[in-house]
Protein backbone atom coordinates (compact mmCIF):
# COMPACT_ATOMS: atom_id res chain seq x y z
CA UNK A 1 0.00 0.00 0.00
CA UNK A 2 2.90 2.33 0.79
CA UNK A 3 4.31 1.90 -2.72
CA UNK A 4 0.90 2.45 -4.29
CA UNK A 5 0.33 5.63 -2.25
CA UNK A 6 3.74 6.98 -3.21
CA UNK A 7 2.95 6.24 -6.86
CA UNK A 8 -0.37 8.06 -6.59
CA UNK A 9 1.22 11.08 -4.92
CA UNK A 10 3.90 11.33 -7.61
CA UNK A 11 1.29 10.85 -10.34
CA UNK A 12 -0.85 13.59 -8.82
CA UNK A 13 2.02 16.07 -8.92
CA UNK A 14 2.70 15.36 -12.60
CA UNK A 15 -1.03 15.36 -13.34
CA UNK A 16 -1.50 18.85 -11.89
CA UNK A 17 1.39 20.33 -13.86
CA UNK A 18 0.79 18.49 -17.11
CA UNK A 19 -2.96 19.04 -17.10
CA UNK A 20 -2.67 22.80 -16.80
CA UNK A 21 0.07 23.19 -19.42
CA UNK A 22 -1.33 20.69 -21.93
CA UNK A 23 -4.85 22.03 -21.58
CA UNK A 24 -3.76 25.59 -22.33
CA UNK A 25 -1.60 24.37 -25.24
CA UNK A 26 -4.57 22.41 -26.56
CA UNK A 27 -6.77 25.51 -26.39
CA UNK A 28 -4.22 27.40 -28.51
CA UNK A 29 -4.93 25.14 -31.50
CA UNK A 30 -7.70 27.48 -32.77
CA UNK A 31 -5.20 30.37 -32.70
CA UNK A 32 -2.60 28.41 -34.65
CA UNK A 33 -5.05 27.16 -37.25
CA UNK A 34 -6.55 30.66 -37.67
CA UNK A 35 -3.35 32.72 -37.83
CA UNK A 36 -0.66 30.39 -39.23
CA UNK A 37 -0.91 28.91 -42.71
CA UNK A 38 -0.70 25.11 -42.97
CA UNK A 39 2.51 25.35 -45.05
CA UNK A 40 4.28 27.50 -42.42
CA UNK A 41 3.06 25.30 -39.60
CA UNK A 42 4.21 22.28 -41.57
CA UNK A 43 7.72 23.74 -41.86
CA UNK A 44 7.84 24.50 -38.13
CA UNK A 45 6.66 20.98 -37.25
CA UNK A 46 9.22 19.46 -39.64
CA UNK A 47 12.08 21.49 -38.09
CA UNK A 48 11.08 20.39 -34.57
CA UNK A 49 10.88 16.81 -35.81
CA UNK A 50 14.45 17.04 -37.14
CA UNK A 51 15.60 18.50 -33.81
CA UNK A 52 14.00 15.50 -32.12
CA UNK A 53 16.17 13.32 -34.38
CA UNK A 54 19.45 15.21 -33.95
CA UNK A 55 19.40 15.88 -30.20
CA UNK A 56 19.27 12.24 -28.95
CA UNK A 57 22.10 11.28 -31.33
CA UNK A 58 24.45 14.21 -30.76
CA UNK A 59 23.85 14.42 -27.00
CA UNK A 60 23.79 10.60 -26.59
CA UNK A 61 20.58 11.05 -24.57
CA UNK A 62 22.88 11.18 -21.57
CA UNK A 63 20.17 12.57 -19.27
CA UNK A 64 18.53 9.13 -19.16
CA UNK A 65 21.82 7.69 -17.96
CA UNK A 66 22.27 10.19 -15.14
CA UNK A 67 18.63 9.78 -14.09
CA UNK A 68 18.97 6.00 -13.85
CA UNK A 69 22.41 5.88 -12.22
CA UNK A 70 21.74 8.53 -9.57
CA UNK A 71 19.12 6.18 -8.13
CA UNK A 72 21.97 3.83 -7.17
CA UNK A 73 23.18 6.39 -4.60
CA UNK A 74 21.68 8.04 -1.53
CA UNK A 75 24.35 10.65 -0.77
CA UNK A 76 24.07 13.95 -2.68
CA UNK A 77 27.85 14.03 -3.30
CA UNK A 78 27.68 10.67 -5.05
CA UNK A 79 24.72 11.83 -7.12
CA UNK A 80 26.59 14.99 -8.13
CA UNK A 81 29.52 12.88 -9.26
CA UNK A 82 27.22 11.08 -11.72
CA UNK A 83 25.66 14.40 -12.75
CA UNK A 84 29.08 16.03 -13.34
CA UNK A 85 30.23 13.19 -15.57
CA UNK A 86 26.99 13.41 -17.52
CA UNK A 87 27.31 17.19 -17.80
CA UNK A 88 30.80 16.84 -19.30
CA UNK A 89 29.38 14.56 -22.01
CA UNK A 90 26.45 16.93 -22.51
CA UNK A 91 28.70 19.97 -23.05
CA UNK A 92 30.62 17.99 -25.65
CA UNK A 93 27.24 17.35 -27.29
CA UNK A 94 26.56 21.12 -27.45
CA UNK A 95 29.79 21.65 -29.44
CA UNK A 96 28.91 18.83 -31.82
CA UNK A 97 25.33 20.07 -32.23
CA UNK A 98 26.39 23.63 -33.11
CA UNK A 99 28.98 22.33 -35.61
CA UNK A 100 26.38 20.01 -37.12
CA UNK A 101 23.78 22.81 -37.46
CA UNK A 102 26.06 25.14 -39.38
CA UNK A 103 27.42 22.32 -41.53
CA UNK A 104 23.84 21.30 -42.34
CA UNK A 105 23.09 24.91 -43.30
CA UNK A 106 25.92 24.78 -45.84
CA UNK A 107 24.09 22.07 -47.80
CA UNK A 108 20.47 22.99 -47.09
CA UNK A 109 18.70 26.31 -46.64
CA UNK A 110 17.47 26.36 -43.04
CA UNK A 111 15.07 29.16 -42.22
CA UNK A 112 15.66 30.78 -38.80
CA UNK A 113 18.95 28.89 -38.35
CA UNK A 114 19.97 30.64 -35.13
CA UNK A 115 16.55 30.15 -33.56
CA UNK A 116 16.46 26.48 -34.57
CA UNK A 117 19.99 25.88 -33.20
CA UNK A 118 19.26 27.62 -29.90
CA UNK A 119 15.97 25.75 -29.66
CA UNK A 120 17.82 22.42 -29.99
CA UNK A 121 20.45 23.29 -27.36
CA UNK A 122 17.87 24.48 -24.83
CA UNK A 123 15.69 21.48 -25.62
CA UNK A 124 18.55 19.19 -24.56
CA UNK A 125 19.34 21.20 -21.41
CA UNK A 126 15.68 21.15 -20.42
CA UNK A 127 15.77 17.37 -20.46
CA UNK A 128 19.05 17.34 -18.51
CA UNK A 129 17.97 19.70 -15.75
CA UNK A 130 14.58 18.02 -15.38
CA UNK A 131 16.30 14.65 -14.93
CA UNK A 132 18.61 16.16 -12.32
CA UNK A 133 15.63 17.53 -10.39
CA UNK A 134 13.84 14.18 -10.58
CA UNK A 135 17.02 12.44 -9.44
CA UNK A 136 16.61 14.33 -6.16
CA UNK A 137 12.86 13.55 -6.17
CA UNK A 138 12.03 17.23 -6.62
CA UNK A 139 9.01 16.43 -8.76
CA UNK A 140 7.01 19.39 -7.53
CA UNK A 141 9.78 21.75 -8.63
CA UNK A 142 9.89 20.10 -12.07
CA UNK A 143 6.17 20.68 -12.43
CA UNK A 144 6.30 24.28 -11.14
CA UNK A 145 9.17 25.28 -13.43
CA UNK A 146 7.42 23.51 -16.29
CA UNK A 147 4.31 25.56 -15.58
CA UNK A 148 6.33 28.78 -15.52
CA UNK A 149 7.94 27.78 -18.82
CA UNK A 150 4.62 26.88 -20.43
CA UNK A 151 2.70 29.95 -19.35
CA UNK A 152 5.61 32.20 -20.35
CA UNK A 153 5.74 30.54 -23.78
CA UNK A 154 1.98 30.69 -24.21
CA UNK A 155 1.81 34.38 -23.23
CA UNK A 156 4.60 35.26 -25.66
CA UNK A 157 2.90 33.23 -28.39
CA UNK A 158 -0.43 35.00 -27.98
CA UNK A 159 1.18 38.45 -27.85
CA UNK A 160 3.53 37.80 -30.77
CA UNK A 161 0.92 36.21 -33.05
CA UNK A 162 -2.13 38.34 -32.22
CA UNK A 163 -0.57 41.74 -31.44
CA UNK A 164 2.70 41.73 -33.41
CA UNK A 165 1.44 39.58 -36.27
CA UNK A 166 4.46 37.26 -36.14
CA UNK A 167 4.50 33.82 -37.73
CA UNK A 168 6.34 30.66 -36.76
CA UNK A 169 9.26 32.73 -35.37
CA UNK A 170 7.09 33.31 -32.31
CA UNK A 171 6.87 29.54 -31.72
CA UNK A 172 10.66 29.25 -31.56
CA UNK A 173 11.15 32.42 -29.48
CA UNK A 174 8.47 31.56 -26.93
CA UNK A 175 10.05 28.17 -26.25
CA UNK A 176 13.54 29.66 -26.00
CA UNK A 177 12.57 32.37 -23.51
CA UNK A 178 10.39 30.08 -21.40
CA UNK A 179 13.06 27.35 -21.26
CA UNK A 180 15.83 29.81 -20.29
CA UNK A 181 13.70 30.88 -17.32
CA UNK A 182 13.02 27.25 -16.35
CA UNK A 183 16.67 26.19 -16.58
CA UNK A 184 17.80 29.27 -14.62
CA UNK A 185 15.49 28.38 -11.73
CA UNK A 186 16.71 24.77 -11.69
CA UNK A 187 20.36 25.88 -11.83
CA UNK A 188 19.74 28.25 -8.91
CA UNK A 189 18.24 25.35 -6.93
CA UNK A 190 20.73 22.57 -7.73
CA UNK A 191 23.86 24.58 -8.62
CA UNK A 192 25.16 22.13 -11.19
CA UNK A 193 27.91 24.47 -12.31
CA UNK A 194 29.06 25.00 -8.70
CA UNK A 195 29.15 21.26 -8.00
CA UNK A 196 30.91 20.45 -11.27
CA UNK A 197 34.42 19.28 -10.34
CA UNK A 198 37.09 18.19 -12.79
CA UNK A 199 38.48 15.77 -10.22
CA UNK A 200 35.13 13.96 -10.07
CA UNK A 201 35.33 13.05 -13.75
CA UNK A 202 35.76 9.32 -14.25
CA UNK A 203 36.40 7.60 -17.55
CA UNK A 204 34.88 4.35 -16.27
CA UNK A 205 31.71 6.13 -15.06
CA UNK A 206 31.34 7.97 -18.36
CA UNK A 207 31.66 4.64 -20.18
CA UNK A 208 28.92 3.18 -17.98
CA UNK A 209 26.65 6.16 -18.63
CA UNK A 210 27.25 5.97 -22.37
CA UNK A 211 26.78 2.20 -22.40
CA UNK A 212 23.34 2.70 -20.84
CA UNK A 213 22.35 5.85 -22.75
CA UNK A 214 23.54 5.08 -26.29
CA UNK A 215 21.06 2.25 -26.88
CA UNK A 216 18.28 4.54 -25.61
CA UNK A 217 19.36 7.25 -28.05
CA UNK A 218 19.24 4.67 -30.86
CA UNK A 219 15.79 3.60 -29.68
CA UNK A 220 14.68 7.25 -29.75
CA UNK A 221 16.03 7.52 -33.29
CA UNK A 222 14.10 4.36 -34.17
CA UNK A 223 10.94 5.95 -32.79
CA UNK A 224 11.74 9.02 -34.85
CA UNK A 225 11.91 6.79 -37.93
CA UNK A 226 8.31 6.01 -37.07
CA UNK A 227 6.73 9.44 -36.49
CA UNK A 228 9.53 11.69 -37.79
CA UNK A 229 10.04 9.77 -41.03
CA UNK A 230 6.31 9.96 -41.63
CA UNK A 231 6.44 13.78 -41.39
CA UNK A 232 9.46 14.00 -43.70
CA UNK A 233 7.76 11.71 -46.23
CA UNK A 234 4.54 13.73 -46.10
CA UNK A 235 6.53 16.95 -46.63
CA UNK A 236 8.40 15.49 -49.61
CA UNK A 237 5.56 13.59 -51.26
CA UNK A 238 2.50 15.66 -50.37
CA UNK A 239 3.95 19.05 -49.42
CA UNK A 240 4.51 21.15 -46.28
CA UNK A 241 0.85 22.16 -46.23
CA UNK A 242 -0.22 18.54 -45.77
CA UNK A 243 2.41 18.09 -43.06
CA UNK A 244 0.93 21.10 -41.27
CA UNK A 245 -2.47 19.40 -41.32
CA UNK A 246 -0.94 16.11 -40.10
CA UNK A 247 0.83 17.93 -37.25
CA UNK A 248 -2.49 19.35 -36.04
CA UNK A 249 -3.88 15.80 -35.92
CA UNK A 250 -0.96 14.86 -33.67
CA UNK A 251 -1.49 17.90 -31.44
CA UNK A 252 -5.09 16.85 -30.93
CA UNK A 253 -3.84 13.66 -29.26
CA UNK A 254 -2.29 15.75 -26.45
CA UNK A 255 -4.76 14.54 -23.84
CA UNK A 256 -3.94 10.85 -24.43
CA UNK A 257 -0.20 11.51 -24.22
CA UNK A 258 -0.80 13.56 -21.07
CA UNK A 259 -2.70 10.74 -19.37
CA UNK A 260 0.03 8.18 -20.10
CA UNK A 261 2.97 10.49 -19.37
CA UNK A 262 1.58 11.34 -15.94
CA UNK A 263 1.72 7.68 -14.90
CA UNK A 264 4.88 6.97 -16.85
CA UNK A 265 6.93 9.71 -15.14
CA UNK A 266 5.79 8.48 -11.74
CA UNK A 267 6.40 4.86 -12.75
CA UNK A 268 10.01 5.60 -13.80
CA UNK A 269 10.95 6.44 -10.22
CA UNK A 270 8.87 3.67 -8.69
CA UNK A 271 10.28 1.01 -11.06
CA UNK A 272 13.88 2.11 -10.46
CA UNK A 273 13.31 1.73 -6.73
CA UNK A 274 11.68 -1.67 -7.21
CA UNK A 275 14.59 -3.40 -8.96
CA UNK A 276 15.64 -5.21 -5.75
CA UNK A 277 12.10 -5.77 -4.50
CA UNK A 278 11.03 -9.43 -4.29
CA UNK A 279 7.50 -8.51 -5.44
CA UNK A 280 8.55 -6.40 -8.42
CA UNK A 281 6.98 -8.76 -11.00
CA UNK A 282 3.65 -8.45 -9.23
CA UNK A 283 3.90 -4.66 -9.44
CA UNK A 284 5.03 -4.85 -13.07
CA UNK A 285 1.98 -6.91 -14.05
CA UNK A 286 -0.36 -4.69 -12.07
CA UNK A 287 1.00 -1.49 -13.64
CA UNK A 288 0.93 -2.61 -17.29
CA UNK A 289 -2.69 -3.77 -17.10
CA UNK A 290 -3.62 -0.63 -15.19
CA UNK A 291 -2.12 1.65 -17.84
CA UNK A 292 -3.92 -0.31 -20.57
CA UNK A 293 -7.24 0.53 -18.92
CA UNK A 294 -6.26 4.20 -18.71
CA UNK A 295 -5.24 4.27 -22.38
CA UNK A 296 -8.40 2.60 -23.66
CA UNK A 297 -10.79 4.64 -21.52
CA UNK A 298 -9.17 8.05 -21.96
CA UNK A 299 -8.71 7.47 -25.69
CA UNK A 300 -12.31 6.37 -26.24
CA UNK A 301 -13.72 9.21 -24.16
CA UNK A 302 -11.64 11.96 -25.70
CA UNK A 303 -12.29 10.88 -29.28
CA UNK A 304 -16.03 11.42 -28.79
CA UNK A 305 -15.42 14.74 -27.00
CA UNK A 306 -13.24 15.84 -29.90
CA UNK A 307 -16.04 15.00 -32.35
CA UNK A 308 -18.17 17.62 -30.58
CA UNK A 309 -15.40 20.21 -30.20
CA UNK A 310 -13.94 19.90 -33.70
CA UNK A 311 -15.89 22.76 -35.36
CA UNK A 312 -14.79 25.12 -32.57
CA UNK A 313 -11.12 24.07 -32.52
CA UNK A 314 -10.16 23.78 -36.17
CA UNK A 315 -10.14 26.54 -38.78
CA UNK A 316 -11.49 25.79 -42.26
CA UNK A 317 -7.96 25.67 -43.74
CA UNK A 318 -7.33 22.54 -41.67
CA UNK A 319 -10.65 20.72 -42.21
CA UNK A 320 -8.87 17.93 -44.07
CA UNK A 321 -7.63 16.66 -40.71
CA UNK A 322 -11.08 15.38 -39.63
CA UNK A 323 -11.09 11.87 -41.22
CA UNK A 324 -7.55 10.94 -40.19
CA UNK A 325 -7.95 11.78 -36.47
CA UNK A 326 -9.30 8.34 -35.34
CA UNK A 327 -6.47 6.52 -37.16
CA UNK A 328 -3.88 8.84 -35.59
CA UNK A 329 -5.57 8.34 -32.20
CA UNK A 330 -5.32 4.55 -32.44
CA UNK A 331 -1.64 4.84 -33.33
CA UNK A 332 -1.00 7.10 -30.35
CA UNK A 333 -2.85 4.71 -28.04
CA UNK A 334 -0.68 1.81 -29.20
CA UNK A 335 2.53 3.84 -29.01
CA UNK A 336 1.64 5.09 -25.51
CA UNK A 337 1.38 1.48 -24.36
CA UNK A 338 4.76 0.63 -25.95
CA UNK A 339 6.38 3.64 -24.33
CA UNK A 340 5.14 2.58 -20.90
CA UNK A 341 6.09 -1.07 -21.43
CA UNK A 342 9.61 0.03 -22.37
CA UNK A 343 10.21 1.34 -18.84
CA UNK A 344 10.59 -2.26 -17.60
CA UNK A 345 13.76 -2.67 -19.68
CA UNK A 346 15.15 0.65 -18.43
CA UNK A 347 14.44 -0.27 -14.81
CA UNK A 348 16.45 -3.47 -15.31
CA UNK A 349 19.27 -1.56 -17.09
CA UNK A 350 18.52 -3.59 -20.20
CA UNK A 351 17.87 -0.79 -22.67
CA UNK A 352 19.39 -2.72 -25.60
CA UNK A 353 16.39 -5.09 -25.61
CA UNK A 354 14.20 -2.26 -26.87
CA UNK A 355 16.37 -1.72 -29.93
CA UNK A 356 15.16 -4.56 -32.16
CA UNK A 357 11.39 -3.91 -31.75
CA UNK A 358 11.76 -0.20 -32.52
CA UNK A 359 14.11 -0.74 -35.46
CA UNK A 360 11.78 -3.36 -36.90
CA UNK A 361 8.85 -0.98 -36.47
CA UNK A 362 10.81 1.81 -38.17
CA UNK A 363 11.66 -0.47 -41.11
CA UNK A 364 8.03 -1.57 -41.38
CA UNK A 365 6.88 2.06 -41.38
CA UNK A 366 9.19 2.81 -44.30
CA UNK A 367 7.72 -0.09 -46.26
CA UNK A 368 4.12 0.85 -45.41
CA UNK A 369 4.73 4.47 -46.44
CA UNK A 370 5.95 3.34 -49.87
CA UNK A 371 2.78 1.26 -50.27
CA UNK A 372 0.13 3.61 -48.85
CA UNK A 373 1.11 7.28 -49.05
CA UNK A 374 0.81 7.90 -52.80
CA UNK A 375 -2.59 6.22 -53.36
CA UNK A 376 -4.17 7.32 -50.06
CA UNK A 377 -2.37 10.56 -49.12
CA UNK A 378 -2.58 11.65 -45.45
CA UNK A 379 -4.82 8.72 -44.57
CA UNK A 380 -2.20 6.36 -46.02
CA UNK A 381 0.50 8.01 -43.89
CA UNK A 382 -1.66 7.68 -40.76
CA UNK A 383 -2.41 4.01 -41.51
CA UNK A 384 1.29 3.27 -42.13
CA UNK A 385 2.32 4.78 -38.83
CA UNK A 386 -0.41 3.03 -36.86
CA UNK A 387 0.47 -0.39 -38.35
CA UNK A 388 4.15 0.20 -37.53
CA UNK A 389 3.25 1.13 -33.95
CA UNK A 390 1.19 -2.05 -33.70
CA UNK A 391 4.08 -4.27 -34.84
CA UNK A 392 6.45 -2.55 -32.40
CA UNK A 393 3.98 -3.04 -29.54
CA UNK A 394 3.56 -6.73 -30.34
CA UNK A 395 7.33 -7.33 -30.29
CA UNK A 396 7.77 -5.42 -27.02
CA UNK A 397 4.91 -7.39 -25.46
CA UNK A 398 6.51 -10.71 -26.47
CA UNK A 399 9.82 -9.58 -24.96
CA UNK A 400 8.45 -8.45 -21.59
CA UNK A 401 6.45 -11.66 -21.42
CA UNK A 402 9.49 -13.82 -22.09
CA UNK A 403 12.06 -11.87 -20.02
CA UNK A 404 10.02 -10.65 -17.03
CA UNK A 405 6.87 -12.83 -17.04
CA UNK A 406 4.61 -9.84 -17.61
CA UNK A 407 1.20 -10.75 -18.98
CA UNK A 408 -1.61 -8.71 -20.47
CA UNK A 409 -5.08 -9.73 -19.31
CA UNK A 410 -7.29 -10.93 -22.16
CA UNK A 411 -10.39 -9.31 -20.63
CA UNK A 412 -8.67 -5.90 -20.51
CA UNK A 413 -7.51 -6.20 -24.12
CA UNK A 414 -10.87 -7.45 -25.45
CA UNK A 415 -13.07 -4.93 -23.64
CA UNK A 416 -10.64 -2.07 -24.33
CA UNK A 417 -10.37 -2.88 -28.04
CA UNK A 418 -14.16 -3.21 -28.38
CA UNK A 419 -14.71 0.11 -26.59
CA UNK A 420 -12.13 1.90 -28.77
CA UNK A 421 -13.64 0.55 -32.02
CA UNK A 422 -17.11 1.59 -30.83
CA UNK A 423 -15.76 5.08 -30.16
CA UNK A 424 -14.22 5.22 -33.66
CA UNK A 425 -17.51 4.19 -35.29
CA UNK A 426 -19.31 6.83 -33.21
CA UNK A 427 -16.83 9.46 -34.42
CA UNK A 428 -17.38 8.64 -38.08
CA UNK A 429 -21.10 7.90 -38.21
CA UNK A 430 -22.97 9.51 -35.29
CA UNK A 431 -23.95 13.15 -35.66
CA UNK A 432 -26.77 13.34 -33.09
CA UNK A 433 -25.46 15.42 -30.18
CA UNK A 434 -27.72 13.68 -27.65
CA UNK A 435 -26.25 10.27 -28.51
CA UNK A 436 -22.71 11.71 -28.31
CA UNK A 437 -23.38 13.18 -24.85
CA UNK A 438 -24.86 9.88 -23.66
CA UNK A 439 -21.72 8.11 -24.89
CA UNK A 440 -19.50 10.58 -22.98
CA UNK A 441 -21.44 10.16 -19.71
CA UNK A 442 -21.45 6.38 -20.13
CA UNK A 443 -17.65 6.32 -20.55
CA UNK A 444 -17.19 8.60 -17.54
CA UNK A 445 -19.36 6.23 -15.50
CA UNK A 446 -17.28 3.23 -16.67
CA UNK A 447 -14.11 5.16 -15.75
CA UNK A 448 -15.28 5.69 -12.17
CA UNK A 449 -16.41 2.08 -11.81
CA UNK A 450 -13.13 0.75 -13.24
CA UNK A 451 -10.89 2.92 -11.06
CA UNK A 452 -13.06 3.11 -7.93
CA UNK A 453 -10.35 1.56 -5.73
CA UNK A 454 -7.73 4.01 -7.01
CA UNK A 455 -10.13 6.94 -6.61
CA UNK A 456 -10.82 5.84 -3.03
CA UNK A 457 -7.08 5.59 -2.38
CA UNK A 458 -6.58 9.11 -3.77
CA UNK A 459 -9.31 10.28 -1.39
CA UNK A 460 -7.57 8.63 1.55
CA UNK A 461 -4.14 9.90 0.51
CA UNK A 462 -5.01 13.55 -0.04
CA UNK A 463 -8.39 14.40 1.44
CA UNK A 464 -9.12 12.23 4.41
CA UNK A 465 -7.69 13.60 7.62
CA UNK A 466 -5.62 11.17 9.62
CA UNK A 467 -7.01 10.25 13.00
CA UNK A 468 -4.97 11.45 15.95
CA UNK A 469 -4.12 8.55 18.15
Amino acid sequence: MGIARKFIKTSAVFFLGNTLTKLVSFLLIPLYTAKIAPESFGYYDLSISLINLAVPILFFQIWDGIFRFTFDFEEPLEKYKVISNGLFIHIFGVVVFVAFSFTFQYFFDIKNLYLVTLYGILFSFQYYYNCVARSFSENTLVVLTGLINSFTSISINIFAIVVLGMGIESLYLSFIIGTIIQISILEWKFKLLYHFKIKSLSRSLMKMLLKFSLPISLITVSYWLLSGLTKVTISNKLGLEENGIFSIANRLTTVIILAVNVFQFAWYEMSYNLTNNSRKNEYYNLSINYILKVIFLVGSLFLIILKILFPYLINEDYQEVFPIIPVVFIGVLINSYSSFAGTFFLAEKNSTSLLFPTLFGAFANGVFLIIFIEPYGLMGAAISLTLAFLLTALLITLKINKMYKIYLKFKTLFVGTFMTLLSVLTYYFITDLLILYIGIFLLIFIFFITFKEVIFMIYETFLKKEKIT
